[in-house]
């Protein structure tokens, strides 16, 4: 047998893609492109989970596993196809070669991409959020200055037998008697691994925090026993009524065990249980169970009994603790049941977390969140840092570049479509008129009650 590996590294990073849509859900027309630290704020049921989803599925697609119909007819496909031939033509006889992406065949690699999701855009979306849903433009564009090098490398196994297996972001795909020369379906299933893998950031899947997240974790053990009693899977199966991001948090969830203890981030888990819930979190092995045990006490509370601080935040700790490695994290709403003074110790983890080289991806209605975020990046402009950090109890993980965010606004119009503003960052960080109105007109009514009580 002969294995073929092909891997991705180089100078592009998660952010290195924009995706523009058109007509999907409330949406008229966006292009969206993800920083080391995205957040979308504004008006409820304006198509920010719905956004949010979307790139997840773009980060986590799988082109072969997915059913995706490839354009055979297309000149693009044969375009790149050829490459992709040419690439394995070029492996067997160097074993191990070293391939850079860039120019003219990036952009046909990108046309390709686009033709793929606009020739099975329904078939996504479907798989996706588990409905049938419409989109008149999906499309994706990488910077005219963007490269990807690949690393393809092939060698023989101790069986005798002829095929070839390429692997790409943590999936592989054989094919038998591929050693007589690259046939047609060995270069696709190649192509579409490079594809995929200039898609996503990393090999790590992203992991999505839903809504909801008290009523999961209560119940998930019972959903997912059902789940795979009706061995229902997204997108094949009507009684499953979850998205695809929420149906793999809760496998995600029902897979943690006490024995696989990894304590990413040790510093930030601390931060989280000393800051936010003020105890510790642990699992037991048989049955595997989550406790809570507040701080400075000896008893140990199951989860229904914790109060609704430790159940939000304690999925979050959970993959923290149990999870080897951590993608993207995607979270909605991270504020839910959190006191105005713990949204503040929330919004320094989103900061910690994506200082530590994990994207970070929110939902939220805090102006609290927000305004930290404003302040963090006023402070990371001081002169005067070891000053501030002595006084505020701040470190450096606290601090955020302003290249390092972008905020969204979701702004519903007159006609009840969405419209999207990327919001300019300033020296004082992003001012955001979906929650300065608000706050305005409370001020303004103020105003009204103190003047009539002065009268």
């Amino acid at each position: 047998m002969v294995t073929m590996s092909i891997f991705m590294e180089g100078p592009c990073t998660m952010n290195s893609w924009t995706v523009y849509i058109k007509e999907f859900g409330k949406i008229e027309e966006a292009s969206i492109r993800p920083a080391p630290l995205t957040l979308f704020i504004g008006d409820n049921n304006s198509g920010k989970s719905y956004i949010m989803t979307l790139i997840y599925g773009l980060w986590t697609v799988d082109f072969i596993a997915d059913n995706f119909h490839f354009p055979e007819h297309s000149q693009v496909y044969e375009s790149c196809l050829k490459i992709s031939e040419k690439l394995i033509k070029q492996c067997t006889k160097n074993l191990k070669l070293t391939y850079t992406l860039h120019g003219k065949e990036l952009l046909l690699f990108q046309q390709l991409i686009n033709e793929l999701f606009s020739e099975n855009k329904k078939l996504f979306l479907k798989k996706l959020f588990n409905k049938k849903m419409d989109i008149e433009e999906l499309r994706i564009e990488f910077p005219s200055t963007a490269s990807f090098c690949f690393e393809i490398g092939m060698e023989k196994s101790f069986d005798e037998e002829t095929s070839y297996r390429i692997m790409g972001n943590n999936y592989g795909w054989g094919l038998t008697g591929a050693d007589r020369k690259p046939d047609h379906k060995l270069a696709e299933r190649q192509l579409a691994c490079m594809l995929q893998r200039m898609l996503q950031w990393d090999t790590v899947r992203p992991v999505y925090f839903p809504t909801a997240r008290t009523g999961f974790l209560l119940t998930y053990k019972e959903l997912t026993r059902s789940a795979l009693h009706e061995r229902f899977s997204v997108g094949e199966n009507a009684k499953n009524l979850l998205t695809k991001p929420t149906t793999d948090f809760l496998m995600s969830l029902s897979s943690i065990e006490a024995d696989h203890y990894y304590r990413r981030c040790p510093e930030i888990l601390s931060f989280i249980e000393q800051h936010i819930i003020s105890g510790h979190v642990s699992v037991s092995a048989y049955p595997v169970d989550v406790k809570y045990q507040p701080a400075e006490t000896e008893e140990s509370l199951p989860m229904y009994v914790a109060s609704s601080v430790v159940t939000e935040v304690v999925p979050l700790l959970l993959f923290l603790q149990h999870r080897s490695l951590l993608g993207a994290i995607m979270i909605e709403e991270p504020e839910i049941s959190l006191h105005p003074q713990l949204q503040w110790e929330m919004a320094r983890v989103l900061i910690r977390l994506m200082n530590k080289g994990m994207p970070v991806i929110v939902t939220t209605h805090s102006d609290i969140i927000l305004q930290h975020i404003n302040n963090m990046i006023k402070a990371e402009q001081m002169h005067q840092k070891d000053r501030f950090f002595e006084e505020t109890g701040y470190e450096k993980e606290d601090l955020l570049a302003k290249g390092q965010v972008t905020v969204y606004q979701f702004e519903e119009q007159k006609n009840g479509k969405t419209h999207l503003t990327k919001l300019p960052c300033g020296d004082d960080g992003f001012e955001a008129m979906t929650f300065y109105n608000t706050l305005k007109k409370l001020n303004e009514q103020i105003d009204l009650i103190e003047h009539e009580r002065e009268q």
